[in-house]
C-alpha cells in the first residue's frame, strides 16, 4: 500500500512537472513571437507616422535636371514645390524667400502672390506662391532656401507635402522654328536683292517693298519664338506654395470660438441698434413735447 501510494504521488509529480514544463515553453515562444512581431512592424509604422521634413520632399528632384540633361539639349524643366508652414510663418518664408530671388545674380521672378480665405468664423487659411526662373546652377540652391526652417521652428514645422517635377522635350519646336527662321532669311535676301534690281519702277518697289516688309515681321516673330525656346531650355522655372497647416481645434475650443463670434456680432447689432437710437431719439423728443402740450390745451378733446 505504501509502495503504491507513492507510486501514484510520484506519477502525478511528473504529469505537473511536464505540464508546468509545457506552459513556460509555450509561453516563452509566445513571447519571443510577440517580440519578433514588435520590431517588424514598428519601425515601418513609425516611417509612416513620423511627419516627412521638408529636405526628404526636395531631395527627390534636387540635381534631377543636371543628371538628366547629360546628353540631351533640348529639355526643359519645370518644378513644383508645396509646403506646409504655420500660419502665422506663411509670410515670413513668402518675404524670405522672394527677397532672395531678387538679390541672387540670373534669378527672374515671373509672379509673386499672397492669398487669405476664411474658413469659418475665426478659421483663415493663408496661402503665398511665387514663381522664378533661374539657371540649373540655381535650383538647388533655390529649393534649398525654399525648404529652409527659419529661426524659431521646429523640424516638423516645415513639411513638404508635395514636390513635382515636369519634363518637356523642345527638340521638335526647336527644330521647327530654326527651319522657319533660315526659310525666313532666305525669302528676306531674295527680295532685297529683287528691290535693288528694280529700280526705277514704282509698281514693283511697292509690291517688293510691302513683301519684304510682311517677311521681317514674319522673321522677328520666329526670331522671339526660338529666344523663349532657348529661355525655358536654358533655365528652369520653379513655382514654390506655403500652405498654412491646418489648426485641430477641440469640441470645446470650437464651442467658444463659435461663442466669442456671436458675442461680437450681437455687440455690433447693439452698436447700430444706439447709433440709430441716437440720431432718431431727438425726433422722437420733439413729437412727444408737441404732443404732449395739444393734449394740454385740448387739442383732442371732443368738445
Amino acid at each position: 500500500m505504501v509502495l503504491s501510494t507513492t507510486s501514484r504521488l510520484a506519477a502525478g509529480l511528473i504529469r505537473f512537472g511536464a505540464v508546468s514544463a509545457c506552459v513556460l515553453v509555450l509561453s516563452g515562444c509566445k513571447h519571443r513571437h510577440t517580440a519578433s512581431t514588435a520590431d517588424s512592424v514598428d519601425p515601418p509604422v513609425m516611417a509612416m507616422a513620423a511627419p516627412r521634413a521638408a529636405s526628404v520632399g526636395v531631395a527627390r528632384f534636387v540635381g534631377l535636371s543636371a543628371a538628366r540633361k547629360a546628353g540631351r539639349s533640348d529639355i526643359a524643366y519645370d518644378h513644383t514645390l508645396m509646403m506646409t508652414v504655420p500660419a502665422a510663418r506663411v509670410s515670413t518664408h513668402f518675404t524670405q524667400l522672394r527677397d532672395l530671388c531678387l538679390g541672387m545674380e540670373g534669378c527672374a521672378l515671373v509672379s509673386a502672390n499672397m492669398e487669405t480665405e476664411e474658413r469659418g468664423p475665426g478659421e483663415f487659411t493663408h496661402e503665398a506662391r511665387i514663381s522664378a526662373r533661374l539657371p540649373h546652377d540655381r535650383i538647388e540652391a533655390f529649393l534649398k532656401a525654399a525648404s529652409a526652417i527659419l529661426p524659431g521652428e521646429r523640424l516638423d514645422d516645415v513639411v513638404t507635402s508635395n514636390a513635382n517635377t515636369n519634363e518637356r522635350d523642345l527638340h521638335g519646336s526647336v527644330t521647327d522654328v530654326e527651319r522657319g527662321l533660315a526659310q525666313l532669311t532666305t525669302y528676306r535676301d531674295r527680295l532685297e536683292a529683287l528691290e535693288s534690281q528694280s529700280a526705277g519702277r514704282t509698281d514693283d518697289l511697292i509690291k517688293i517693298a510691302r513683301e519684304l516688309s510682311e517677311a521681317q515681321t514674319a522673321l522677328e516673330f520666329a526670331q522671339q519664338e526660338k529666344a523663349d525656346l532657348s529661355r525655358q531650355i536654358d533655365t528652369e522655372e520653379v513655382t514654390v506654395t506655403y500652405q498654412s497647416a491646418r489648426e485641430v481645434v477641440s469640441p470645446l475650443r470650437q464651442s467658444l470660438r463659435q461663442t466669442r463670434q456671436l458675442f461680437i456680432e450681437t455687440l455690433a447689432d447693439l452698436w447700430v441698434f444706439l447709433v440709430q437710437a441716437i440720431v432718431w431719439a431727438p425726433l422722437v423728443l420733439v413729437s412727444l413735447v408737441l404732443l404732449r402740450g395739444a393734449w394740454r390745451r385740448g387739442w383732442f378733446s371732443r368738445s
